[in-house]
Formats: C-alpha cells, sequence, structure tokens
C-alpha cells in the first residue's frame, strides 16, 4: 500500500539535479506555455519555483519525490498556465491539499522511484495553457538504442550550475542513451525504471530546477527529472530521469479519473 506524508526528503546534493534551485534548462530556448499546457511551476513558501511538474488531471499532479515531503501542503504551491512564472499570488496559482510519495523511493539508492502525486484544494480550470499531459502505456519500453532518438526536455531550470536566475520556460531536444551505457557511466546504478538522456559531448540538457519536469518523447510524457552530475550537463554523464510507464498503476491508484492509455 502506497504511503501518504510519511518521508521527509532529502534535499539532493550537490551531484544530484536539486529541488531548491531556479533558472532554465542548459542552452535551451524560449518556449510558450501554449505548446506545453501541461507544465506546471512548484513554489517554495516565498513562491519561488522550486521544481516542476505536470498535470494529470484536473486534481492531480504528477512530479519527483524529492521536490516535496510531509510539509508541502502547508509550505508550497503551483502555478499553471504560465510561460513567464512570478512570485505573483493570483487565479495560476492554486494549493496544496495532499502529497503521495512512492513507498519506495529512496535518495541512498540512485534516487530510486523517484516519483510523488500531489492533490489540489480545488480543481484546476482548463483552457489553452492549461491542460493534462499524455502518459504512455503501462510497462511500456521505449527504443533507447537507435540513433538520433529526439526527446524534449522542458522546464525553469538554471541554465548552468551557478547560472542566473531566470523565469522564462525553456526547452531542449537532446537524446535518449541506452540504460546500459548510462550504467557504465555512472557511479550510482541506473534501474529498469530508469531513463537517461544526453547531448553527444555535453552543454544541453537538465539543471537544478527542472527535477520534477517532464521528458517528452513522440508527444507523450516518458521521464520525470531525477538527479544528474554537476557540473550541469558535463560529458560524458548522462541526465536520469524516471521512467514513468513504470508508475502507471501508482499513479492510476490515486489520480483515478485520470484517463490513462493503458
Amino acid at each position: 500500500m502506497f504511503v501518504r506524508l510519511a518521508v521527509f526528503i532529502a534535499i539532493c546534493g550537490l551531484a544530484h539535479a536539486g529541488p531548491l534551485d531556479l533558472g532554465r534548462i542548459v542552452n535551451g530556448t524560449d518556449a510558450r506555455i501554449e505548446d506545453y499546457p501541461f507544465i506546471i511551476s512548484l513554489r517554495g513558501g516565498s513562491g519561488g519555483h522550486s521544481c516542476g511538474g505536470s498535470i494529470l488531471n484536473s486534481l492531480w499532479i504528477l512530479t519527483a519525490a524529492h521536490c516535496v515531503d510531509y510539509t508541502t501542503p502547508l509550505t508550497q504551491t503551483i502555478q499553471v498556465g504560465r510561460s513567464d512564472i512570478s512570485r505573483d499570488v493570483d487565479e495560476s496559482v492554486y494549493q496544496i491539499e495532499d502529497v503521495v510519495i512512492h513507498p519506495g523511493y529512496n535518495p541512498a539508492d540512485s534516487y530510486i522511484d523517484d516519483i510523488a502525486l500531489l492533490k489540489l484544494r480545488k480543481p484546476l480550470v482548463f483552457n489553452e495553457r492549461v491542460q493534462p499531459v499524455r502518459l504512455p502505456k503501462r510497462f511500456s519500453e521505449i527504443d533507447t538504442t537507435t540513433p538520433n532518438q529526439v526527446v524534449t526536455l522542458i522546464g525553469w531550470g538554471r541554465n548552468a550550475s551557478d547560472g542566473p536566475v531566470q523565469t522564462t520556460l525553456q526547452e531542449v531536444d537532446y537524446y535518449f542513451v541506452p540504460n546500459e551505457e548510462c550504467n557504465r557511466i555512472h557511479s550510482n546504478h541506473i534501474y529498469p525504471t530508469m531513463i537517461c538522456a544526453a547531448e553527444p559531448g555535453g552543454g544541453k540538457g537538465q539543471c537544478s530546477g527542472d527535477s520534477g519536469g517532464p521528458l517528452l518523447y513522440d508527444g507523450f510524457q516518458v521521464g520525470i527529472v531525477s538527479w544528474s552530475i554537476k557540473p550541469c550537463t558535463i560529458a560524458p554523464y548522462p541526465g536520469v530521469l524516471t521512467k514513468v510507464s513504470y508508475y502507471v498503476d501508482f499513479i492510476n491508484q490515486y489520480a483515478s479519473d485520470y484517463g490513462s492509455t493503458n
């Protein structure tokens, strides 16, 4: 049985994409919320961006476990429908009622099962800038071995490990890295429930503040940003993400009105 509000989450260390920094994707370009209406900004108590996430339905948000803890309903909110995020409190900001952290989440073991769900206090109002994300079929595998398999990362993470604070949504295209190769490169074990992506030679990809946000392939969210080596996007280390298809049952157990494709 999955556990609610039972885990104190350790803030990611320097070797991981941490949840408390703000900025932009490394070497990304400006993106429009109309093109990615499912992305949300998870905000801290001061209203500043902490992590990304995605809309499952009118009441449930998908994010990374390391982005939240038992205090989340009291100290965090989400902002939706904005390309340019802010600290404002207006109709784009929603309060959180409950947090569901995967019971297998373990930051000491490669951040395995780094996935969580947020239940909102009131339902979202859908429009062209606020829409649910599409999820893959349960346990569906992705061909990560064919060269030039492009994936898209979106978020508000830093443009470098010590980069400046930015507020405009960013997007960047880069490539899948097979789990076997990713496992050889990283000192932490890469599990089948994870997926890796990188730009050959480095220089593009996820950084602090992108955690919890979506990796997209063929119109579906296939990954949730989990961790990466610092400095951000340094070669040859791929970014590591939670593989969404392995957690469709977990998602559906709580977000029961989500129309999954399984």
